[in-house]
C-alpha cells in the first residue's frame, strides 16, 4: 500500500476514534448536568463517578445495536428478526444495568440507598428510556453518515459508469471511421494513385488527432473544426464535382471547447448516405459559435425511397452521438433530425452557458 494511502487510513482511524470519544464525553457531560440539577447534594465528583461505573452498559447497548443488529437485520431488510433481537437484547441490557447499579454503583457512591432497594424494585421502562436515549442519538448519527456515504458511492458509481460508457462510445467511433475511410482509399487506388497517396496523408493527420488529441473530455472547437475540414478534404478526393461541400464557419470558435469527435458522425452520415449526383453543393455544413451556444447544421440530399440514417454496424454513428450528447450535455443540447423534400437535415445546438 502506498505511503499516502497508509497515512490517509491512519488519519481516518484517528478521526473516527476521536468522534467516538467526543460523543461519550458529551453524553457524560449531559447526564452529569441533569443529575446535578436534580441531586446537587451528591456533588459533582460523586455524580461523575456513578455515571462512569454505569456508562459502559449504555456503550454496550449502543454498539451492539448499531454495529451488530442494524447491519445484520435492518440493512438486510429482516425487520421482524431485528425487532425480536432488539427486544431481547434491551431486556438483557436493562437488567444488566440494574445489577451494576445495585451491586457496584450504589454501594460505592450511594451507600445510604444500598439496603433500601430490591433487585426488581425499579421501573424497567424508565431504565430502557434512560439507556436507549443515547443509543438513539448514536444510531441516528451512524445512519446519517451511512446514508451520506451510500449516496456518495452511488454518485461515484454513476460517474464511473457514465465515463465508461462515454469511453466505449468514443472508442467505437475510431474503428468505425477507420473502416469507412480505408474502404474509400481502396476505391481511390484503382482510380488515381496520387489521390490515394494524398488520402493516406490526410488519414494520418486525422489519426494523429484521434490518437493524441481526442483522448480528453474537451478539445478546442477550432481543433474539432480543423479535423472536420481534413475529413471533408479526404472525402473530396473521391468526388470529382467541384464545390460539392459548402463549409461555413462563423463566430469566435477559438473561445469554446467541445467534446472531441462529436460532430464527425453527422458528416460521415452525409457522405455515406447522401446523393452524389446532385448539383453543388450536395452537402452544406454550417458551424456558428456565439457567447451562449455552439450551433451545428448539416444538410445533404438523400433518396427518400431508401432507408436512411441507419448505420450498417448496428447503431454506431448517429445513435452513438445521440447517446453521447445525453451523457455529456444533459439538458444543455437540442438535436433535431428531419427528412423531407429529398433533404436530410441535422440541427444541433449546444448551450455553453
Amino acid at each position: 500500500m502506498p505511503t499516502s494511502s497508509i497515512h490517509y487510513e491512519g488519519k481516518k482511524k484517528v478521526l473516527i476514534i476521536s468522534f467516538h470519544i467526543l460523543f461519550w464525553v458529551v453524553y457524560l457531560a449531559f447526564f452529569s448536568t441533569e443529575l446535578m440539577i436534580y441531586q446537587p447534594e451528591r456533588g459533582l465528583l460523586n455524580t461523575i463517578g456513578r455515571l462512569l461505573v454505569s456508562v459502559w452498559v449504555d456503550i454496550l447497548a449502543a454498539y451492539f445495536t448499531v454495529y451488530f443488529l442494524i447491519p445484520r437485520f435492518i440493512f438486510r431488510k429482516k425487520y421482524f428478526w431485528f425487532l425480536i433481537c432488539f427486544i431481547l437484547s434491551a431486556i438483557a441490557i436493562v437488567f444488566l444495568q440494574r445489577a451494576v447499579l445495585l451491586y457496584i454503583s450504589y454501594p460505592t457512591f450511594l451507600p445510604d440507598l444500598q439496603y433500601k432497594r430490591e433487585f426488581f424494585d425499579f421501573y424497567p421502562l424508565y431504565s430502557f428510556m434512560n439507556i436507549y436515549t443515547g443509543t438513539a442519538f448514536f444510531a441516528s448519527i451512524y445512519l446519517t453518515r451511512f446514508w451520506f456515504i451510500n449516496q456518495q458511492q452511488k454518485k461515484d458509481l454513476e460517474q464511473q459508469n457514465k465515463e465508461s460508457e462515454m469511453a466505449l462510445l468514443r472508442s467505437q467511433i475510431s474503428p468505425h471511421f477507420l473502416f469507412n475511410t480505408l474502404n474509400n482509399i481502396d476505391s481511390l487506388i484503382f482510380l488515381n494513385q496520387k489521390w490515394a497517396s494524398d488520402a493516406v496523408i490526410k488519414l494520418s493527420e486525422i489519426l494523429r488527432y484521434m490518437l493524441y488529441e481526442a483522448n480528453i473530455d474537451r478539445v478546442p472547437l477550432e481543433t474539432e473544426v480543423s479535423y472536420l475540414k481534413s475529413y471533408v478534404e479526404l472525402q473530396h478526393l473521391r468526388i470529382e464535382q467541384e464545390g460539392f461541400v459548402h463549409f461555413d464557419v462563423k463566430g469566435k470558435i477559438g473561445n469554446h471547447k467541445i467534446a472531441p469527435m462529436l460532430l464527425i458522425p453527422f458528416v460521415e452520415n452525409a457522405f455515406k448516405h447522401g446523393k452524389k449526383n446532385v448539383q453543388s453543393p450536395g452537402i452544406m455544413i454550417k458551424i456558428m459559435a456565439s457567447a451562449e451556444e455552439i450551433s451545428f447544421d448539416i444538410t445533404n440530399y438523400v433518396n427518400t425511397t431508401q432507408e436512411i440514417n441507419k448505420d450498417e454496424t448496428r447503431g454506431i454513428g448517429l445513435k452513438n452521438v445521440e447517446r453521447r450528447l445525453k451523457l455529456i450535455y444533459p439538458g444543455k443540447h437540442k438535436l433535431v433530425i428531419e427528412t423531407g423534400n429529398e433533404l436530410f437535415v441535422v440541427q444541433l445546438k449546444i448551450s455553453i452557458t
